[in-house]
């Protein structure tokens, strides 16, 4: 649209430059009409050359593979194009015939260019034959995989450290050239992008052993057709959300879990997995997550992690609290409280979370001003890790997700934000303080907070439920790791 905009606005000025200058005339109207053209090209170009080729078969930082970039010939042809505006202006205006003829010589350059982006309409522009040396060449171990096109990195992002630990190499196969654009960033190794079903087998060699997936979404089973691979499901996280049990996950050869929380779980929903397609590798995520000094009453400023979940994709799994953040967030201001504030990441990609976002950033920014206190707003430190806000935490107001769950390392004191929807409280608030919506503005509220902050009766608790959902605490990368080497050996 930006194009579109410049290029009319370009045109008409050749007109109006024109016209008052010279007045009707041969040159004029030559001038306007190759001024027009060339304008069009440059609005249209650029969708043209989108819309000419399927999405590329491409990779990033694959050694041997040349990087994805714009067409050389969309370059030039809106250079010549971008000429030709400028030109045809002065030559209507002067009626010059140099210019003239000049002007007519770029002409026929740009339509040579515009008809090469036509071209590419019936052109593949990848190339498999060529990636696929390059990935024997590169013979990586282990696949990590995301079909997301949007809303997929903080998933993927949560286990590539660790797969630097392994000490093999890796490659990351994402399904769309927007996924390219956010995947590339979070990691030196190779990232490629294979946008038809097809153009897997280029990507899948003899050296690959095991595909892990971070997330439940329907190209998962394109990749699981190949069978040479041993197919594990990582998820991103540990929750009562109904997305950690889905039935898709019985597709998967294997399925790294947290702790023993996780396998009840899947059977209390009906999916009967054999016991021993299970691997308990704890949070090795968490393994620098800091454990508190001592009792959060003895805290005089505490600070809080305020993190509610994203709004959800069906009713059942609308457990969102950001709508009541603000309330949250002054009660907790009230008692002099820091505030750590931290919406889930999806929450980014929605307009209206955003704007809810942006509210409690306000109202934080303003007692910050006005206090002194160093709350933490959400934009300021979007890009801290989890363990960085959890250490710098005393206790934790969260929505049933998966950030809940991580939370438990720490054995802070926390507290469940529970909607009407949820009838019966989960088994992740067995050792923590429940908020209901129709508390917010009541002295329940304030009751919660209370067991919350100062006298923490659930303390004792926490210990067997974070040792339930996450393993043996302190977490540790090895039950990973090991897990993982042992199945590249073993395939």
């Amino acid at each position: 649209m930006p194009d579109l905009a410049l290029a009319v606005t370009a045109g008409l000025l050749v007109i109006l430059v024109a016209g008052y200058r010279s007045g009707p005339s041969p040159a004029l109207v030559c001038g306007v009409g190759l001024g027009l053209l060339s304008a069009a090209v440059i609005a249209l170009s650029r969708p043209l050359a989108r819309a000419g080729s399927r999405p590329q078969l491409s990779a990033v930082r694959l050694p041997g593979h040349p990087e994805p970039g714009t067409p050389a010939t969309l370059t030039l042809t809106r250079a010549v194009a971008g000429l030709i505006l400028a030109l045809s202006g002065l030559a209507a205006a002067s009626g010059l015939v140099p210019v003239m003829i000049l002007v007519g010589v770029l002409g026929m350059i740009m339509t040579g260019g515009l008809l090469q982006l036509i071209r590419r309409r019936t052109r593949t522009v990848g190339n498999p034959a060529r990636l696929r040396a390059a990935i024997e060449a590169y013979a990586p171990r282990v696949i990590i995989y995301t079909s997301r096109e949007s809303g997929g990195a903080y998933q993927l992002a949560m286990w590539l450290p660790l797969l630097e630990l392994l000490g093999e190499r890796y490659l990351v196969v994402v399904r769309h050239p927007a996924a390219l654009a956010w995947a590339a960033p979070l990691t030196q190794a190779p990232v490629v992008c294979a946008p038809l079903a097809t153009d897997l087998d280029a990507v899948i060699t003899e050296s690959a052993r095991v595909a892990l997936y971070v997330n439940v979404v329907g190209g998962n089973a394109n990749l699981v057709g190949y069978r040479s691979l041993a197919h594990v499901y990582l998820g991103h996280g540990d929750s009562d959300k109904e997305a950690s049990v889905h039935p898709t996950h019985l597709m998967f050869d294997w399925i790294f879990v947290a702790g023993r929380a996780a396998r009840e779980r899947y059977r209390q929903a009906g999916l009967e997995i054999p016991d021993d397609r299970f691997v308990e590798i704890g949070r090795p995520q968490l393994a620098d997550a800091a454990t508190p000094a001592g009792p959060v009453g003895s805290v005089t400023e505490p600070t809080v992690l305020l993190a509610p979940t994203w709004r959800g994709y069906n009713a059942r799994t609308e457990l969102s609290s950001l709508p009541y953040c603000p309330v949250l967030a002054e009660a907790l201001i009230a008692r002099g409280a820091t505030v750590a504030f931290r919406p889930h990441p999806l929450s980014w990609d929605n307009a209206a979370e955003r704007s809810l976002i942006d509210s409690v950033d306000a109202l934080l920014a303003r007692d910050r001003t006005a206090s002194g206190r160093r709350h933490r707003l959400a934009r300021e430190h979007r890009r801290d890790t989890l363990v960085e806000v959890f250490n710098d935490s005393d206790a934790l107001i969260a929505d049933i997700s998966g950030l809940l769950v991580d939370y438990f390392a720490t054995l802070k004191p926390y507290a469940v934000v529970l909607p009407p929807t949820v009838a019966e409280p989960p088994a992740t608030a067995a050792a923590g303080y429940r908020i209901t919506h129709d508390q917010l503005r009541t002295a329940d509220l304030d009751r919660a907070l209370d067991d919350l902050l100062r006298t923490d009766p659930c303390a004792d608790r926490r210990p067997a439920v974070a040792e339930h959902y996450l393993g043996p605490l302190p977490p540790s990368p090895k039950p990973f790791l090991d897990a993982l080497r042992s199945l590249i050996d073993r395939h």
